[in-house]
């Protein structure tokens, strides 16, 4: 879940896939438009020759938070951000996060979670891939490490938050 944009590394997951063994059943579906036209061809031609990658384009909220919540994880690929909604999301929908180790997501995933690989790099991101497929007990974890965050994107607590925020600002 992710535009075609420079800053989102957005065939990252799909190079990755693409590096997994034959008997992997890892299966990378893409969701988001395609806001830099030099993306378009080359995600296109990644389709082609990458039986493991599906771009879906862009979708409404309701049908993508209806593939978020099938999928077993997601790949944040950011080469930066401030704090991804997809991983708000991803948390609510119950889906593992793997992302990349940038200030946002370790803003919103903590320091020692145990999904991160580096920004830009495909063979770290296809080895937590499959070892988050072969190791049920790794899988597990991240899983567990995922449902703990959730409590902290209830929509109740956000909406809370923002309200003292506000009040907090107001008297000063």
């Amino acid at each position: 879940m992710g535009h075609l944009r420079a800053v989102k590394d957005p065939l990252l997951a799909a190079r990755a896939a693409a590096l997994l063994p034959r008997e992997s059943r890892v299966h990378v579906t893409h969701i988001g438009a395609c806001l830099e036209p030099q993306y378009e061809a080359r995600v296109r031609a990644e389709m082609q020759r990458n039986p493991r990658y599906l771009w879906l384009g862009p979708l409404s909220r309701a049908q993508t938070l209806s593939h978020l919540s099938r999928a077993h994880a997601l790949a944040l690929t950011s080469r930066a951000e401030g704090g991804a909604n997809v991983v708000a999301e991803a948390l609510m929908a119950g889906a593992v996060v793997l992302a990349t180790r940038i200030e946002g997501s370790l803003g919103q995933l903590g320091e020692g979670y145990g999904g991160y690989f580096p920004v830009g790099d495909e063979r770290a991101l296809a080895e937590l891939m499959l070892r988050c497929e072969r190791d049920g007990e790794f899988f597990a974890r991240l899983r567990d490490e995922c449902a703990a965050l959730r409590a902290q994107f209830e929509p109740a607590r956000e909406r809370a938050s923002w309200l003292e925020l506000l009040r907090t600002l107001a008297l000063a």
